[in-house]
């Protein structure tokens, strides 16, 4: 076996605790898959070398019917579903808010009914993700649309003692909206806002840690660079991401 092609398979411990969480399992309806641990390598793979899905070596099976069945996995919500199950006990004292900008490769564009999430100026996608304490949350948009403006859609349906972000939320709707939930807007205010806002700066300094995990992230090159065409696949890479990274400290 190429010990360097397989350098990245995953551990015999991680695939203990997703293999019962996976389709095709002994009792599920349909045939029993045979191969989701390799499947699983094959997109590991990719998504770590950020190689075109053609280029999948042929030890882990066809690439098109790999990449069918990522996407299979994408629409049925599978992906997400693991990353659900591997969060350990996430702590919703605190909410943590960022955004990071991600250029998309011309092969992102020209998708069936014209280019998802992709920004004329910045030439890319903008995944924004909340962290409360461990769970990492994402949504994708064009890099072009502001982050407080899609902060409420993130932050709706958690509770929390406080919400840290930086400036680039400082909307007064969205910290309105924060308020209205309980949650105390750790956001350092605008320069040109009239009224300064008051704000807990020792508590913003943790939220380096947003930031921290959004780097690790993009340690594969397929967060770095978006190759993907659809909004939707770009998304389910990411929670593939996610997924690994906890599997590191379970």
């Amino acid at each position: 076996m190429d010990t360097a092609l397989h350098r990245h398979d995953i551990s015999d411990r991680s695939w203990e605790i997703i293999a019962p969480h996976l389709p095709g399992k002994k009792g599920d309806w349909g045939r029993v898959a045979k191969d989701n641990r390799q499947f699983i390598n094959a997109v590991v793979w990719i998504l770590r070398t950020g190689a075109p899905w053609r280029d999948l070596p042929p030890e882990f099976g066809d690439w098109k019917n790999t990449h069918r069945r990522f996407c299979r996995w994408r629409d049925k919500g599978i992906w997400e579903g693991l990353l659900a199950v591997v969060i350990d006990e996430p702590d919703f004292e605190w909410l943590m808010i960022d955004a990071t900008h991600v250029k998309a490769h011309k092969h992102a564009c020209g998708a069936k009914g014209g280019s998802e999430a992709i920004g004329r100026t910045k030439g890319g996608s903008t995944p924004r993700f909340i962290w409360p304490w461990m769970r990492m949350v994402c949504i994708v948009t064009a890099g072009t649309v502001a982050d407080s403006t899609v902060a409420p859609e993130l932050t709706a349906d958690f509770k929390a003692d406080a919400a840290l972000a930086d400036k680039g939320y400082d909307s007064q709707a969205f910290v309105d909206s924060l308020e209205a939930s309980g949650i105390e807007a750790v956001i350092p205010p605008r320069k040109n806002r009239k009224r300064q806002r008051i704000y807990d700066k020792y508590l913003y300094r943790l939220r380096h840690m947003v930031e921290n995990a959004i780097q690790q992230l993009k340690e594969w090159r397929g967060v770095a660079t978006r190759y993907a065409k659809r909004a939707s696949s770009f998304l389910a890479i990411v929670q593939i991401r996610c997924v690994f990274q906890w599997l590191k400290i379970l």
